[in-house]
C-alpha cells in the first residue's frame, strides 16, 4: 500500500493502459439498439457532427424551427420556474423546521431541500386533486407563498447563524488559479448537455409508456377535475410523485398539453440537483476535484439526458436515491462522531441515550423522508433505496453501540422507528389513497397477499408474467453485466472505466467499499428480481458517477492527470455527438411547438391525429381497442391497458366463463348498438398492430376474443360501418419478423393485403358507428 501513496510507476501505468483499454473495448462494440451504427463509425464524423451543432447544413425543405421560436418556451419555463422556487422554499421551511444543521445557501442543504420541498408539493398536488380543489389561482398562491416564505426564512436563519448576510456577498477572484480554470473547464464540459436537456424537455413525447400514462394519467386528472381510481389504467394506481408535478403544471397553465411540456421541464431539474448532491459527496470525503470530475462524468453521460427529456420516473428515483443515501452517509457519521466523544462508560444508559445528539434525529428522519419520496416515485424504490438504507442504519446503530447493551437496543429501535415515520410521511399518501380506492396498499401488486378492486386471478397471472423475474443463466447474467457496464447505447465510457480505480485512492476507503457494495446491491436486485428493463438499472448511475470522480483523482501525478483529461474530454465530445445526433432521443430541439406537436403524433399513432383533425363534438367519444397511449388525443377516449378487462369483449360478448375467450359468442347487434348509443361512441379505433405486439410468444398477451373477424360481424349486421380510407396504417408483410408473420397468418390473415404486388399487414383501423334508425 505504501507504493500507492507514493503513485508507483506500476501502478500509474497499469491504470493508464485500463483506461486505454477500456476505451478501445468501449468503441469496438456496436450501438445495441441502433445495430446499424458502429460506435467505431462515430468517432471520425465527430467533428461533423459538432460543426453541424453550430453551422447546420440547410435543408431542401425545411420545417420551421430555429432560435424565432424560443419565446414559445417562456411561458414554460416560468411555470417551471414557479413550481421548483415553490418546493425550494418549502423544503427550506421544513429541513428548518426539523433542524437540519446546515447553512441555508450550502450545496448540500439546497439538495436536501429541492427535494423534500418537490416531494411534498407532490403531496400537496394530490391532497387537492383528491379533494377536487386544484384551481389555477390556488396552485399559484400556495407556490409563491411557500417562495417567498422560504426565501425569507433562509436569509432570516443565515443572518442568525453568520451574524450577517456577509457570506452571500460575490466578490471578483484577486487571480486566476489553476483550480478556477479547472472549474471553468468543468462547467464548459457540462453546459452543451445541459442546455440540450432543457430545450429537449419541453418538446411533445413520443415514448408509449409517457403517452399511456406518466402524461395519460394526469390529462384524465386533470379533464376531469379530481384524482380518482382509473379502473381502466391499472399503471395510474402507482405512486405518482413526478405526475402530480405534471398535473400541478397542466394546472398552472390551464391546457393539459402545453402544461405537460412545462411539468417534463420540471422533471429534468432531477438531473441538476442529482448533480449537485453527487459533487457535495464526492467534494466532502475525497476533495472539490473529485466532486467536480464526478458531477461532470454524470450530466456528460447519455442516459442522464435520456431520462431528462423523457417523462420516466428514473430520474427522479436516482435523485431521490443518492439523496437518501447522502443524507444517510452524514447520519452514520454524526452517530460515529458522539461515540468517538462519549461521555464515560460509567454513565447510565438512559442518560447517554438523553445525551444523543439532536442532529442525529434530524438527519434520520430527513433520510426516511428521502427514502420514502424514492418509493413514492415508483414502487420499487422500497428494494432499492428504502430497504438496504433502512437496515444500514439499523446495523451501523447496533454495531456502533455494541459496547453498551440497554442503549444500543435503545437508540437503535429509536432511530429505526424515526427512519419508518419519515418513510411513511412521504410514502404513506398513496400507500393509503390505494387501500382506501382498492382494498390493496401497493395495488396492483401482492394480489395473492392483498387482494384488490377491479383485478382478477387472470389479470394478476398477466401481470406477473409481464413483469416478473427472467431466466437465470450464465449468460443472461454476462449479457447483463455488459449492459450495465459497457454495451448500453447511452452509457458514457468514463462511468465503469474510472469508477474501479476508485481502490486506488486511500481517502476513506472503508466508504468507498460500501458505495461499491451498494452497487452490486443494486445490480443483483434489477437482474434477480425484474424483467431487466435497461432504464431500471439507471439509478445506480450517480453512485457509480462518484466513484468514477474518486477514481479520476486517485493520482495528483502530471502524467495520470494529463491522461485522465484527454478521456475525459474525448468521452464528452463522443457522448456529445451520441445525444445530439438523434441517438439519445429528440433532439428537434427549437422546432415550431405546433409543428412539433403534428410531428410526433404522427410518428406515435397517425389514427389520433385523423380524428384530431376530424373535429369531433364533445359528446362524440372514440373507444380505443388495442390502444392505450391516449394522451394527443384532443377527443373523449374510452380505452384500457392490456393489464385491464378488455372493454370491447366486456360490451360486446356474451360472458360465459366455461369458455375460452375465442370462442364467446357475441351479444345481439341491437343490444351491442344500445351500448355504443348509450355510452356516445361515435367511432371504434383499432390498433391492430399493438394487439399484435402483445399476442406473439413472451409478450403479455392479449384476448382471444378481439379480431377482424369480430368487426366484420358487427359491419354485417350494421353497428358498424366499414372501416375509413386508410393512408397510413399499412406495414410490409416481409419486412415483419418471422414470430409476428406466423402469429398474422394464424390469427388475423384478413389483415394481410396485397398493394402494387406487394403483401401489407393493416395495422390499424377506424370502424365508424352506424347511425340508428
Amino acid at each position: 500500500m505504501e507504493s500507492l501513496e507514493k503513485d508507483s510507476p506500476l501502478f500509474l501505468s497499469g491504470a493508464l493502459a485500463w483506461v486505454l483499454l477500456f476505451f478501445i473495448a468501449f468503441l469496438t462494440i456496436p450501438l445495441t439498439n441502433n445495430q446499424e451504427i458502429d460506435r467505431w463509425y462515430i468517432v471520425p464524423e465527430i467533428p461533423f457532427l459538432l460543426l453541424d451543432l453550430i453551422d447546420p447544413l440547410p435543408e431542401e425543405n425545411p420545417h420551421p424551427a430555429g432560435w424565432a421560436y424560443f419565446p414559445q418556451r417562456i411561458p414554460l419555463i416560468g411555470i417551471a420556474a414557479i413550481v421548483l422556487l415553490g418546493a425550494w422554499g418549502l423544503g427550506q421551511l421544513v429541513t428548518r423546521l426539523i433542524r437540519i444543521p446546515l447553512p441555508p445557501f450550502t450545496a448540500e442543504r439546497t439538495v436536501f431541500a429541492s427535494g423534500l420541498g418537490i416531494s411534498l408539493v407532490s403531496l400537496l398536488t394530490l391532497g387537492g386533486g383528491l379533494l377536487g380543489i386544484l384551481s389555477q389561482g390556488l396552485c399559484y398562491a400556495v407556490l409563491t407563498i411557500t417562495a417567498i416564505t422560504g426565501v425569507a426564512s433562509a436569509f432570516q436563519e443565515t443572518k442568525q447563524k453568520a451574524g450577517s448576510l456577509v457570506s452571500l456577498k460575490l466578490s471578483l477572484p484577486k487571480s486566476i488559479t489553476f483550480d478556477m480554470l479547472f472549474r471553468v473547464g468543468c462547467c464548459l464540459l457540462m453546459s452543451p448537455f445541459v442546455m440540450s436537456m432543457f430545450l429537449g424537455s419541453m418538446l411533445p413525447s413520443t415514448d408509449y409508456d409517457v403517452l399511456e400514462y406518466h402524461f395519460g394519467g394526469p390529462k384524465e386528472y386533470y379533464q376531469q377535475g379530481y384524482i380518482g381510481f382509473l379502473p381502466h389504467n391499472v399503471y395510474t394506481s402507482f405512486p405518482f410523485l413526478t405526475e402530480m408535478l405534471t398535473l400541478l403544471s397542466m394546472t398552472l397553465k390551464g391546457d393539459w398539453f402545453s402544461g405537460a411540456q412545462a411539468g417534463k421541464l420540471v422533471l429534468m431539474s432531477f438531473a441538476i440537483f442529482t448533480a449537485l448532491g453527487i459533487f457535495t459527496m464526492a467534494r466532502q470525503w475525497f476533495g472539490s476535484a473529485a466532486g467536480w470530475i464526478a458531477a461532470t462524468v454524470f450530466l456528460t453521460n447519455p442516459w442522464t439526458y435520456r431520462m431528462s427529456i423523457i417523462a420516466y420516473t428514473e430520474g427522479a428515483l436516482s435523485f431521490y436515491l443518492l439523496a437518501s443515501l447522502l443524507s444517510l452517509i452524514l447520519t452514520i457519521a454524526v452517530l460515529q462522531k458522539w461515540k468517538a466523544n462519549s461521555i464515560d462508560a460509567a454513565d447510565d444508559s438512559a442518560a447517554r441515550t438523553s445525551r444523543l445528539p439532536g442532529e442525529l434525529w434530524s438527519w434520520t428522519l430527513l433520510t426516511g423522508l428521502l427514502a420514502g419520496s424514492a418509493m413514492s416515485t415508483k414502487y420499487p424504490g422500497v428494494l432499492s433505496v428504502v430497504i438496504p438504507l433502512g437496515l444500514t442504519l439499523l446495523g451501523f446503530s447496533w454495531v456502533l453501540l455494541k459496547e453498551d447493551r440497554p442503549l444500543r437496543w435503545s437508540a437503535t429501535f429509536k432511530l429505526g422507528m424515526l427512519f419508518a415515520a419519515g418513510t411513511l410521511i412521504t410514502v404513506g399518501p398513496w400507500l393509503i389513497k390505494n387501500l382506501v380506492e382498492t382494498g390493496n396498499p401497493v395495488y396492483p401488486l401482492l394480489y395473492s397477499v392483498f387482494g384488490g378492486y377491479d383485478l382478477t386471478e387472470a389479470l394478476n397471472a398477466k401481470w406477473k408474467n409481464g413483469h416478473g423475474m427472467r431466466t437465470i443463466g450464465l449468460k443472461e447474467f454476462k449479457d447483463s453485466l455488459l449492459d450495465v457496464t459497457m454495451t448500453s447505447d447511452w452509457l458514457s465510457p468514463l462511468l465503469f472505466c474510472l469508477a474501479p480505480l476508485a481502490f486506488l485512492n486511500q481517502r476513506h476507503r472503508r466508504l468507498m467499499h460500501w458505495l461499491w457494495i451498494y452497487i452490486g446491491f443494486l445490480f443483483f436486485s434489477w437482474w434477480l428480481l425484474t424483467h431487466r428493463i435497461d432504464r431500471f438499472w439507471v439509478p445506480m448511475l450517480p453512485v457509480v458517477a462518484v466513484l468514477a470522480g474518486i477514481g479520476a483523482t486517485w493520482s495528483s501525478k502530471l502524467l495520470w492527470r494529463t491522461g485522465v483529461t484527454a478521456a475525459v474530454f474525448f468521452a464528452v465530445l463522443f457522448n456529445l455527438c451520441i445525444i445530439t445526433s438523434g441517438l439519445g432521443g429528440n433532439n428537434a430541439y427549437l422546432d415550431d411547438f405546433t409543428y412539433a406537436r403534428n410531428f410526433t403524433g404522427n410518428l406515435t399513432a397517425p389514427e389520433i391525429e385523423v380524428l384530431n383533425k376530424m373535429q369531433l363534438d364533445p359528446n362524440q367519444v372514440v373507444l380505443f381497442v388495442g390502444e392505450a397511449k391516449v394522451f394527443n388525443a384532443n377527443f373523449p377516449v374510452i380505452y384500457n391497458t392490456v393489464f385491464d378487462e378488455d372493454i370491447f369483449q366486456q360490451w360486446t360478448a356474451q360472458p360465459n366463463p366455461e369458455l375460452p375467450d375465442k370462442e364467446l359468442s357475441m351479444k345481439p347487434a341491437r343490444e351491442i348498438e344500445a351500448k355504443l348509443k348509450a355510452e356516445h361512441i361515435a367511432y371504434v379505433y383499432v390498433n391492430w398492430a399493438e394487439i399484435l405486439r402483445y399476442r406473439i410468444p413472451g409478450s403479455y398477451g392479449y384476448t382471444d376474443y378481439v379480431s377482424p373477424q369480430r368487426f366484420h360481424q358487427l359491419v354485417q349486421e350494421g353497428v358498424l360501418q366499414p372501416p375509413l380510407p386508410n393512408k397510413y396504417s399499412y406495414l410490409k408483410f416481409e419486412s415483419m419478423s418471422e414470430n409476428k408473420r406466423k402469429e398474422i397468418e394464424q390469427w388475423a390473415p384478413e389483415l394481410i393485403v396485397e398493394r402494387e404486388g406487394e403483401l401489407y399487414f393493416i395495422t390499424a383501423q377506424i370502424f365508424p358507428v352506424a347511425a340508428s334508425e
